[in-house]
C-alpha cells in the first residue's frame, strides 16, 4: 500500500509557484529531455504492471497522468539505471493530473510555458517512454479544445506518442513545458492529446490522498464533461464524414465562436467532396482565430484546388 506518511501538501502559493516561477527561468537551447522526463513503473494492487512516464516541475517532484498510477500498490520512477520510489500526493482524477513525490532526485525542472501562449500550427516536441523506450517526436498542434469539464484547452497534436508515455511531456520550440501527454485515438495519425499545463494550479484545492480512483474526462466521454470535441476527433480519425457532418451542425449552433467547430465542420465537408463549402468554414474558423495554423493550411490548399482567393489581400 502507498505510505500516507510520506505525502507532503503542496499549499496553494508553494503551487502556484511551481507553475509561474519556474517558467520565468529561460529555456536550455539544448532541451534536456532525459532529465526533465523520467520513466514510471507502477505495480497495481492486483499485481498488474503498468508503464507510464512522468515530467519533473520541482524538485522531488513529478506530474504524471492519474490513469498511469491509478490502484498502485508502488510507484518506481527511473532514469537510466537509477531509480526511485514515488509516492501520490495529491491528484485530480478528472483532470487526469497526478502529483508525486519523488524524494532523493534533485534535477532542475524545465521551463513552463505560459498557459495563453499556445497556438495552433506551432511545432511542438512529444516526450515519453513510448512502450518503455525514451523517445522525442516532433509534430505540430493540430487543435486546441475548450473542454466544458475545466477551464483550459485541451491540446490535438500530431507529434505521436504510444502506451507508456501517458504522463510524459508535450514541449515547444523553447523547450517549455506546455502540456502532459495523456491519450491518442486508437485509429493512430494526427489524434494524440495532452492536456494543458495550466491545469496544475487546480491541485492546489485538492488535499494529499491516494492516486485517485475516478475515470477521467476523456475516459467517460459525453458532451457534459468533455463537449463534441472528442466524438469530432473519433469521427474524423474514423472518416466517418457524414456523421462528423451531422455533429458539426449541432455544434456551430450550440458553439458559433469555438474556431473549432468550425475547423470540424470544414473537414467533413471536404471528406464529402464539397469544397467551397469547406473553404466557407475554415474562412470562419480564420475569423474567430487569426493565428489559425491549421485554418490558414487548410485555405492555402483550397485556393490551389480552386483556382481562386479565399484568404483576401
Amino acid at each position: 500500500m502507498l505510505q500516507r506518511n510520506n505525502f507532503f501538501f503542496l499549499t496553494p502559493v508553494l503551487l502556484l509557484f511551481l507553475l509561474v516561477g519556474v517558467g520565468t527561468s529561460a529555456a536550455s537551447s539544448l532541451p534536456e529531455w532525459g532529465g526533465w522526463v523520467l520513466k514510471i513503473d507502477v505495480i497495481r494492487n492486483d499485481g498488474k504492471k503498468e508503464l507510464g512516464s512522468g515530467v519533473l516541475i520541482a524538485p522531488e517532484r513529478l506530474l504524471t497522468n492519474c490513469h498511469v498510477v491509478r490502484n498502485a500498490s508502488q510507484i518506481r520512477a527511473s532514469r537510466g539505471k537509477e531509480s526511485w520510489l514515488a509516492t501520490v500526493e495529491m491528484g485530480d482524477a478528472l483532470r487526469d493530473l497526478c502529483l508525486l513525490k519523488l524524494p532523493g532526485y534533485l534535477g532542475k525542472p524545465p521551463p513552463i510555458a505560459e498557459p495563453d501562449g499556445t497556438q495552433v500550427g506551432q511545432n511542438v516536441y512529444a516526450v515519453g517512454y513510448s512502450g518503455g523506450r525514451f523517445a522525442v517526436n516532433r509534430g505540430k498542434i493540430k487543435g486546441l479544445y475548450t473542454c466544458p469539464c475545466y477551464d483550459g484547452r485541451v491540446i490535438q497534436t500530431s507529434a505521436q506518442f504510444n502506451p507508456g508515455a501517458s504522463g510524459g511531456g508535450l514541449f515547444n520550440d523553447n523547450g517549455e513545458l506546455i502540456g502532459i501527454l495523456t491519450f491518442k485515438s486508437h485509429s493512430g495519425g494526427i489524434f494524440h492529446f495532452a492536456i494543458p499545463i495550466g491545469w496544475m494550479e487546480q491541485l492546489s484545492g485538492f488535499p494529499e490522498t491516494d492516486a485517485p480512483v475516478q475515470r477521467s474526462f476523456w475516459e467517460n466521454p459525453s458532451r457534459s464533461s468533455s463537449g463534441y470535441f472528442l466524438a469530432a476527433c473519433d469521427l474524423s480519425a474514423k472518416k466517418k464524414w457524414r456523421d462528423l457532418s451531422r455533429l458539426t451542425q449541432e455544434w456551430v449552433r450550440a458553439e458559433p465562436y469555438n474556431p473549432e467547430a468550425w475547423m470540424a465542420a470544414g473537414r467533413a465537408s471536404l471528406g464529402l467532396k464539397r469544397p467551397r463549402e469547406a473553404a466557407v468554414d475554415f474562412q470562419k474558423a480564420l475569423e474567430l482565430d487569426h493565428t489559425h495554423g491549421e485554418a490558414l493550411l487548410e485555405l492555402q490548399q483550397l485556393e490551389l484546388e480552386l483556382n481562386e482567393s479565399l484568404l483576401g489581400n
